[in-house]
């Protein structure tokens, strides 16, 4: 059987992709290295690398043992560290995309922290481009994501609806209106969240569906800072309604949609299916889903 030496070896000369250079990372000689990969490769009766002039190839039987060898590294890691701290906290390495962060999370973090004190949250709040990224990176276990999330290695679960809208301010020729026709937008400015951004994509790809192009003349990562644009009549804006539901009742904005072309998407949780589910992980969801369901500020 497969020692968790062997494994580690095999990762570091899958990742070099060069015995020597995996032999000075793991500080072991260059026949140990050989003999661990030669070891592996006779025990699962499988190449696992094409032996090359100057550098290693994987092979297609490589490639699946990457991917099973890594999960069982990545597990023992997370069993080591659920033991170190099986007498303190449990850590939870949690992302959000900024709308999300804007309305949502302080209240979900408020009843974890209710329900469970032992659970200790470390925050990201960044794009859906950042954020998808993370997990395949597994510097994230779990994120709470607005946008279109493109990876099949990643769990997508539908946590709450909700609506983008155009927003505009008092001065502006749309003030009155309760909706326009694509055509109208053609030559309109735009200030927009920053390119990565979920409700910027999705946006964008309204506007592709309905052959108008856009005018783009600023963008920002802060909500706050477009609504504020927007109110000097700066341009239109695009954001979620939660975000601007305040400023459209006190009457400083007003919220309009694009007729023929809904803009309505799912707040998603988002994990690496390869991972096992922790308890802090199923616990935050849970929560999640509760504080949803007790009362959903939109």
């Amino acid at each position: 059987m497969a020692t968790l030496k062997q494994l580690k070896i095999f990762l570091t000369v899958a990742e070099t992709l060069q015995m020597s250079e995996a032999a000075r990372l793991l500080y072991l000689s260059q026949s140990t290295v050989s003999q661990a990969i030669l070891d592996l490769e006779q025990e699962f009766d499988a190449p696992l690398f094409q032996r090359g002039a100057r550098q290693l190839t994987l092979t297609s039987q490589g490639m699946v043992f990457r991917e099973h060898a890594q999960q069982v590294a990545e597990g023992y890691e997370q069993l080591g560290r659920a033991m170190e701290q099986r007498h303190a906290v449990r850590e939870l390495r949690l992302g959000a995309t900024l709308t999300i962060g804007n309305t949502l999370l302080a209240s979900i973090l408020h009843q974890l922290k209710l329900q469970y004190p032992d659970i200790h949250p470390y925050l990201y709040v960044e794009n859906t481009h950042l954020l998808e990224a993370r997990l395949l990176r597994n510097e994230v276990d779990l994120c709470l994501i607005e946008g279109i999330v493109t990876s099949e290695k990643l769990a997508k679960l539908p946590l709450v609806s909700d609506m983008l809208e155009l927003i505009c301010a008092p001065e502006h020729p749309f003030w009155d209106r309760a909706s326009v026709l694509p055509e109208e937008l053609r030559h309109q400015p735009f200030i927009l969240r920053e390119q990565g951004s979920g409700t910027r994509e999705i946006f964008e790809n309204t506007m592709r569906m309905a052959q108008v192009p856009i005018q783009v003349v600023g963008e920002s990562v802060s909500s706050t800072a477009i609504m504020e644009l927007v109110m000097e009549n700066m341009g239109l804006g695009v954001l979620s309604h939660r975000c601007v539901a305040r400023e459209a009742q006190e009457g400083t904005l007003h919220t309009l949609s694009i007729r023929g072309y809904p803009m309505n998407r799912y707040f998603q949780i988002c994990y690496a299916l390869r991972r096992p589910v922790t308890s802090q992980m199923r616990d935050f969801m849970q929560t999640a889903r509760q504080t949803i369901a007790q009362g959903d500020p939109t």
